[in-house]
């Protein structure tokens, strides 16, 4: 998963079937917020947590982070008209590999701003005689902050399974991410990354560049020529078109960030830019950017 935390599910209500794409994406995005540094990195994949641990071989930590986005992007299709948003997420971590943690995200255009709360629980460990490859599984429930009483969300949990094959200075990553409720919807993600360190402030703080490059696959509604004019009985309206849902590449995600890991936090500044791509031969998205700043603490407990 794209660092890529993403946040924010269910940024519109499903009013009709146009707008369940969207639905999916959002939903996504609250997931990628939270993730942002936690399963990339922070969850055991990071060299500096024996030394921020005094070098113990099992210890558990509170890992907070905060991410300001300067617009709203899904899939690299933009959410509402420069758009900013604001996403944050607390997780407890053990060494043994398991986590749990609470995240959400406020967006400037919507009302309520706050719309979701995500719980997620899971399980990420690295094989004994393989330390280069990581597994993980998640489990989400969607707690939604809204009063229309007929809102009624397609998707109210979801579970994600994940792998990452990494050196000193290189990785990548693959997900598989899994909605569940009154539909179920499957995204993928495929990440290449790198560290590169600029500068070093000592024997474990550095600053240092995180450049990635990240492939999501999903689902969208697609227009489609029929092969004959279909006449509607009741309206005499005549259709040349239909809709369907169509698998495949939605975006092609570059990032470019510069982080600062100095004792128990980091901070991070990212200039991401977003080349999407669509199965329906009438649309074309343009291609677009924005920056992210983050601010993280680990805290031992």
């Amino acid at each position: 998963m794209n660092r890529i935390f993403a946040i924010g599910v269910v940024l519109f209500l499903l009013v009709s079937p146009g707008l369940k794409a969207q639905q999916t994406d959002i939903t996504e995005k609250l997931r990628e917020a939270r993730l942002d540094s936690i399963l990339n990195e922070v969850i055991f994949d990071d060299d500096n947590l024996s030394y921020l641990f005094g070098l113990k071989k099992k210890f558990q930590f509170l890992y907070w982070r905060n991410n300001f986005d300067s617009r709203t992007f899904f899939a690299g299709r933009e959410i509402g008209d420069q758009q900013y948003s604001l996403s944050g997420q607390l997780f407890y971590l053990h060494s043994i590999g398991f986590y749990a943690g609470i995240a959400g995200a406020w967006y400037s255009q919507l009302e309520p701003g706050y719309r979701t709360t995500v719980l997620t629980g899971g399980y990420s460990k690295s094989l004994k005689k393989m330390k280069f490859f990581r597994y993980r599984f998640s489990f989400d429930y969607f707690l939604f902050n809204n009063d229309d009483p007929d809102f009624a969300p397609l998707y109210n949990s979801g579970v994600d399974a994940g792998i990452t094959l990494k050196s000193k200075n290189f990785g990548t990553r693959f997900d598989a991410y899994f909605l569940l409720g009154q539909e179920v919807a499957t995204t993928l993600s495929w990440d290449l990354f790198s560290y590169l360190n600029l500068i070093r402030l000592g024997m474990y703080d550095k600053i240092r560049l995180e450049p990635e490059v990240s492939f999501y696959f999903g689902s969208e509604l697609v227009e489609f020529q029929l092969n004959e004019v279909i006449i509607d009985p009741v309206t005499n309206m005549e259709y040349t078109t239909d809709y369907k849902d169509a698998f495949g590449l939605m975006n092609v995600q570059l990032q470019l960030p510069l982080t600062i890991k100095c004792k128990s936090f980091d901070f991070e500044a990212a200039w991401i830019y977003n080349l999407p791509r669509t199965m329906d031969e009438g649309l074309d998205y343009p291609d677009n950017s924005f920056f992210r700043f983050s601010i993280g603490y680990i805290l031992n407990l």
